[in-house]
């Protein structure tokens, strides 16, 4: 079970989502823009965090955006094939 933190409209976001779901993944997502997740911006700015998505492993390791959340799930991907 994956954690993903979006926000409203990000094309990113809704890519990360829609390859865990391929993917057949699960995961649990907190909307900045959501007012019960609203406890999530405290935690991304005391982190320096800057950029959604991002995405954390069921260990809670943060895997990072979308493009590292593709590489994760098939490394044999590069950053730069896509």
């Amino acid at each position: 079970m994956y954690t993903i933190i979006t926000k409203d409209d990000c094309p990113f976001c809704g890519s990360a989502k829609a390859l865990l779901d391929k993917n057949n993944q699960g995961y649990t997502e907190y909307n900045v823009h959501s007012q019960s997740s609203m406890w999530i911006l405290t935690l991304l700015k005391r982190s320096s965090i800057k950029t959604v998505p991002q995405i954390f492993s069921s260990d809670g390791s943060l895997i990072g955006g979308y493009a590292e959340l593709r590489v994760f799930l098939d490394p044999d991907l590069t950053e730069g094939r896509y």
